[in-house]
């Protein structure tokens, strides 16, 4: 697969993406994440596990049932999607 489909992958893996970075410095649950995205609970957790394995979030904790997760600020892919976004931003 190529590095641009593993980060942005679907649709729902976009949006949770780009809710995660514009809400950076933020935890979430995924039912909050669920819920802001308006993506279905089970499609939100497939994606979490994308968004780790590429180290674009992080895990705080896991409670149970519940994960808890942000975005991995010290990720150099991170840094750059975090300038994209705010640079795409800029030319609407």
């Amino acid at each position: 697969m190529r590095e641009l489909e593993q980060i942005f992958g679907s649709l729902a893996q976009t949006r949770i993406l780009q809710f995660l970075l514009e809400n950076k410095g933020k935890a979430f649950n995924l039912s909050e994440i669920a819920e802001n995205t308006k993506v279905a609970h089970s499609t939100v957790g497939r994606v979490i596990k994308k968004l780790l394995d590429q180290d674009l979030i992080e895990e705080i904790t896991r409670w149970k049932q519940m994960r808890i997760v942000r975005l991995n600020n010290e990720s150099e892919k991170t840094k750059i999607l975090l300038k994209f976004l705010e640079d795409i931003k800029k030319t609407k």
